[in-house]
């Protein structure tokens, strides 16, 4: 099977609003879920960030902070990062291994929509993951302080329906 690149039909970031980003992230509806974040972080090939999370603390699912929101994650970046920071120092003055990264966790109520992902595996099945797109977040800090983010997503306005 010969390699043919993928065609880019994405619009300039220099002509993207609010609106058409929105529109495009958020086409299943909107939805609170109360998840738990793990200090695993990766990128899609777009660029946005991902976080591993759980709902229910049994399901895995990848959430993904994206577009604008990019920006608005480095709060919970941090928060996630010092938690993970703190339990590592804390196994090394008990002369422990440090814990693993599924046992390190941050309650977290975002603000988003599913969407569903095929990816191949390594035996090449197709496997079904779940993607949560996040547009604002709520979450307490290690003070105890509420903290928010992100941004509400934007409706696309009767004037600009045209132009999606």
């Amino acid at each position: 099977m010969s390699h043919t690149p993928r065609q880019d039909r994405r619009v300039s970031r220099f002509h993207v609003t609010p609106e058409s980003e929105d529109a495009g992230l958020f086409k299943n509806g909107m939805t609170q879920v109360d998840l738990v974040l793990v200090p695993i972080f990766g990128k899609t090939a777009r660029g946005d960030i991902t976080v591993r999370g759980y709902v229910d603390d049994t399901k895995e699912v990848s959430v993904v902070f994206a577009g604008r929101r990019k920006s608005d994650f480095s709060g919970l970046k941090q928060e996630l990062r010092l938690m993970l920071t703190q339990a590592n120092f804390s196994a090394a003055q008990r002369r422990e291994d440090p814990p693993p990264l599924k046992t390190i966790r941050l309650p977290v109520q975002i603000e988003g929509s599913w969407r569903q992902r095929f990816e191949r595996d390594a035996s090449g099945d197709e496997r079904r993951t779940l993607q949560f797109l996040a547009a604002r977040w709520a979450y307490l800090d290690r003070t105890g302080a509420s903290v928010t983010a992100g941004k509400r997503a934007v409706q696309p306005s009767a004037k600009n329906l045209a132009s999606f």
